[in-house]
């Protein structure tokens, strides 16, 4: 049999391609899966995923991170610390200074922005953090030019009119940004539960994640919700997320209030200030961790974990800034808080009793006594239909207290003994 010729070279070729090719490392496989078309990279997955030898879900999770360091520069800002050392009350005045030349506020507003800002920049040294919720009772009362002057001074801001549930801790876990989300009442209005749910669980460190199914297992996967977060609308929003944040409320500016318009390039023209913030942070990280500051107590154990981060940051700043931060914690705490239908029902039975002589109230007098009331809810409490004893004994059952068959005049009926009540009005009531 004759032997069959073998081409020398091009067997080398082959054998070349085969051998002398340099195998791809891991970080190069990734980085060609996150470049590729979506479509692409779910028919390769499977066997990319063996060849890395990990879970195809655990690919999916890796590449998607990959693709968000490849798109960094694109969603937030990359900035190198200020090349000195910084002089923070000197800072703040700056900031301050600016966003009142920009923007009309109420009184303690400006100062507790300002430290709000600078306390962003320290989030993880912080057991909690607020919100910095921005409201007005209509439109055209400045939401729009205060949300601009934040996002300018703010560390990796991200600006949003519209953001849905999966993308807030998507892009928390991605990129712990300044989220600042315009026109918030929108899309967080009808009892939008879990959207809440999600706002709140950012509040405390320890508690701020939330688990989510992911990939075709349906993994249980952990997305952080750590991050400063800034809300603006119309009116107020739920009760829970206004308990968790410092409320700035504004107000229609009047003809002989005057400011200047915001230029174009503002971003750019407060770049060093934040170069100078991260700076400052990067050089004080130890200072605030172990320096924190409680508020004093005005009633509202909240409050004062609100407000722990900006006393923090105006004690370490110094100056006047430990004044400034005290004069805006009373002012804008000094805002009636607004009451909840069964906080509200309980204020009225206080009232109601307060003017009773006797021990014990039928459930038919108190219900009588509430639709007496004028400027209350109880009279169309339900589709228009005044409240019963029935709504009544659910409410007060939430507080623990149950009506019972007491004697009346002589008569068996369903009511309650009035020293019932003082638990709640003791726990729930303020003096």
């Amino acid at each position: 049999m004759n032997a069959i010729p073998i081409n020398k070279n091009e067997d080398q070729a082959v054998f070349s391609d085969q051998v002398m090719k340099p195998k791809e490392t891991d970080d190069e496989i990734l980085e060609r899966l996150a470049s590729l078309k979506p479509l692409d990279y779910y028919r390769c997955r499977d066997s990319e995923a063996e060849v890395l030898g990990v879970k195809v879900t655990i690919l999916d999770k890796i590449v998607n991170q990959q693709r968000v360091q490849c798109t960094d520069k694109q969603v937030i800002e990359k900035l190198e610390p200020h090349h000195s050392p910084v002089n923070l009350n000197d800072l703040l005045t700056h900031i301050e200074s600016e966003i009142l030349r920009y923007a009309i506020l109420p009184n303690g507003a400006s100062s507790a922005i300002s430290l709000w800002i600078a306390g962003a920049y320290a989030l993880n040294q912080f057991r909690i953090f607020p919100k910095l919720v921005v409201f007005s009772p209509e439109k055209r009362c400045g939401k729009s030019t205060v949300l601009d002057l934040v996002e300018s001074f703010s560390h990796k801001a991200l600006f949003a009119s519209s953001i849905s549930q999966a993308s807030i801790y998507r892009v928390i876990e991605a990129y712990q940004p300044t989220l600042i989300i315009d026109e918030a009442d929108t899309f967080i209005a009808g009892r939008n539960d879990e959207m809440v749910g999600i706002i709140n669980s950012g509040h405390a460190k320890n508690r701020a994640f939330v688990v989510r199914s992911e990939g075709d297992n349906h993994t249980p996967t952990k997305f952080s919700t750590w991050a400063p977060m800034v809300l603006a609308s119309i009116k107020t929003l739920q009760g829970t997320i206004m308990d968790r944040g410092v409320c700035i409320e504004l107000r229609r500016k009047m003809n002989h209030e005057k400011t200047v318009r915001i230029p174009a390039n503002l971003a750019q023209l407060n770049r060093e200030v934040r170069q100078k913030l991260i700076r400052w942070v990067l050089d004080n990280e130890q200072a605030v961790r172990e320096k924190q500051i409680e508020p004093p107590n005005i009633g509202n154990d909240r409050a004062i974990d609100n407000w722990m981060p900006l006393f923090t940051i105006a004690e370490l700043a110094g100056g006047e800034w430990p004044t400034k931060v005290m004069t805006s914690y009373s002012l804008l705490n000094s805002r009636e808080e607004e009451l909840t239908p069964p906080v509200m029902l309980l204020e009225d039975i206080k009232e109601i009793l307060s003017k009773y002589r006797e021990e014990k109230m039928p459930s038919s007098v108190l219900v009588d006594k509430l639709l007496e009331l004028e400027e209350r809810p109880w009279r169309e409490w339900r589709r228009g239909q005044p409240m019963t004893q029935n709504s009544l004994a659910k409410i007060l059952k939430g507080f623990g207290i149950r009506s019972k068959n007491i004697n009346y005049y002589g008569k068996t009926v369903k009511g309650f003994q009035v020293v019932m009540f003082n638990d709640a009005f003791s726990r729930y009531l303020s003096e």
